[in-house]
């Protein structure tokens, strides 16, 4: 008996009502709270046909939840529409919606008389949810805490927002986040955040600051990032690589004569990520180029790496990026490549011909005050001669020193050893079968800078002796990153 008496209230509930007031109201609506129609899911009449105005202020949303049954393809609908002119139909169920400042219209149209619409609506301050601040140039994990809204702010232009995933694939979770032109929840809305970021036209706000929220609570598998606008609209295209340790990134790109693409690649879990492959095709012009440089387009930082096209490539791979954050500008060609980040064997091999830099963390990661020691070891199961030559090391920190040991098994080794900062410190060989990099510099500040080339072992080579020289005729030097190196040092002197 208890359950037969629920079921009959439960149904009450839920079987629309028939007879309900279903007129139009003719002024637009700004009471706190209400619902249309009254009482709950209605079935609406034939080639019905309603506008509701709804004027929100500025610092608040209006939460509707709607209830229908309609048949969209029948042409019975109810859409939202948003303050930027946008679109939002409700489909079968239970949806909620938040509109955001300072318009919002809710359109109920029928086509037959089988339709049943319900829409509950409630005026939501949301000017004390609570402020996370960041600089331009924040990459951000897009799961947003509730009831806070997330600032991005730029010293010097209006702000832009791209944003990837691991799948790199469409996630509808975007059109959960609200973005607003302005420094809080009281400025412009502009839309969501998959309009926003995914228009093929670069978006950005009309002021130096960008707001992100998201009332709906949702998760979201994506990050972003916020760019100085004036940092990225010369690119032909710009967007945002999201990877994890083990999973390679393969990509190709046509850059078009005269123009430049970019994008930056965030690594989620590892500090390190190795260049594995990479060609560029020949388009018969001058500038055909590839570029590496630390953190995001905001930061303007000097390129580390640069490949052109004519350049020994393939023997100066694979080439290690000590970081997770690092940008790739792209001049006037087609470009191949396969990026890997996380742990790599094949960075310690020493086959003869290789060639290519080892650089320290710090100048990869010259936002972070502390950096930890930087080791790294090649390795030939036959006696080879490696060629180095120490570009520049900065030792800022006490007690620090860059350590270089050369040598084979059973052989006392060759050590060269800075304590104190030093500029073209010349080049350097000896035949062995193994060459370590240790530097114990902690800061920023401290850094090194080394080029190296392996040549196979001439059949007359018995020692293990040391040669110093000052010709550097057979490794190549990236002027303007000594330039970069040759600035840092000043600063730390």
């Amino acid at each position: 008996m208890f359950l037969l008496k629920y079921i009959y209230f439960l149904s009450l509930s839920i079987i629309p009502i028939w007879a309900a007031d279903l007129t139009c109201p003719g002024m637009p609506i700004t009471t706190e709270s209400g619902d249309f129609p009254q009482g709950g899911p209605t079935v609406f009449p034939k080639n019905y046909n309603c506008y509701f105005q709804f004027q929100i202020p500025d610092g608040q949303v209006v939460k509707f939840d709607v209830q229908t049954n309609a048949d969209t393809d029948a042409g019975d609908k109810l859409v939202i529409e948003d303050s930027t002119g946008t679109n939002h139909e409700m489909y079968t169920g239970e949806i909620t919606y938040y509109a955001a400042a300072n318009n919002a219209n809710v359109k109920i149209t029928t086509k037959t008389n089988n339709a049943s619409f319900h829409f509950s609506w409630k005026f939501i301050d949301v000017t004390t949810f609570n402020k996370i601040q960041n600089p331009s140039g924040t990459i951000l994990n897009l799961n947003l805490t509730a009831n806070t809204f997330y600032q991005f702010n730029s010293e010097l232009s209006n702000i832009t927002f791209h944003t990837a995933n691991l799948d790199r694939t469409f996630d509808v979770s975007l059109a959960y986040i609200y973005v607003y032109d302005g420094q809080d929840l009281n400025g412009k809305f502009l839309g969501h955040l998959l309009q926003f970021s995914g228009s093929m036209k670069t978006q950005s706000t009309t002021g130096k600051s960008l707001v992100l929220v998201n009332f709906y609570g949702s998760n979201s598998r994506s990050y972003g990032i916020a760019n100085d606008y004036s940092s990225v609209f010369s690119y032909n295209t710009y967007e945002l690589i999201v990877a994890s340790s083990g999973i390679n990134y393969y990509s190709n790109y046509v850059v078009p004569t005269g123009k430049e693409s970019a994008f930056t690649y965030f690594c989620v879990d590892s500090m390190e990520t190795y260049i594995i492959d990479l060609n560029i095709v020949d388009q018969n012009v001058v500038g055909q180029s590839i570029s590496f440089k630390p953190l995001t387009p905001t930061q303007f930082q000097s390129n580390l790496l640069i490949y052109k096209h004519g350049d020994p490539i393939a023997q100066s791979l694979p080439q290690q990026i000590p970081t997770n954050t690092f940008t790739v500008i792209m001049s006037q060609s087609t470009f191949n490549f396969l990026l890997s980040s996380g742990p790599s064997s094949i960075w310690n091999l020493a086959p003869p011909g290789r060639r290519g830099w080892i650089i320290s963390p710090s100048l990869w990661n010259p936002t972070t005050t502390a950096t930890v020691p930087y080791t790294s070891n090649f390795t030939s199961v036959e006696k080879i001669k490696f060629i180095f030559n120490l570009i520049s090391v900065v030792i800022v920190d006490e007690g620090a020193e860059m350590k270089i040991t050369m040598g084979s098994p059973g052989i006392p080794p060759n050590v060269v050893e800075f304590n104190q900062t030093a500029v073209n410190t010349g080049s350097r060989s000896v035949y062995g079968t193994y060459m370590s990099t240790e530097f114990t510099g902690s800061t920023d500040i401290s850094s090194f800078l080394l080029n190296f080339e392996i040549v196979g072992n001439p059949a007359t080579a018995t020692t293990a002796q040391l040669e110093t020289t000052t010709k550097t005729a057979n490794l190549f030097i990236n002027i303007p990153l000594v330039l970069f190196i040759f600035v840092r040092l000043l600063l730390a002197l």
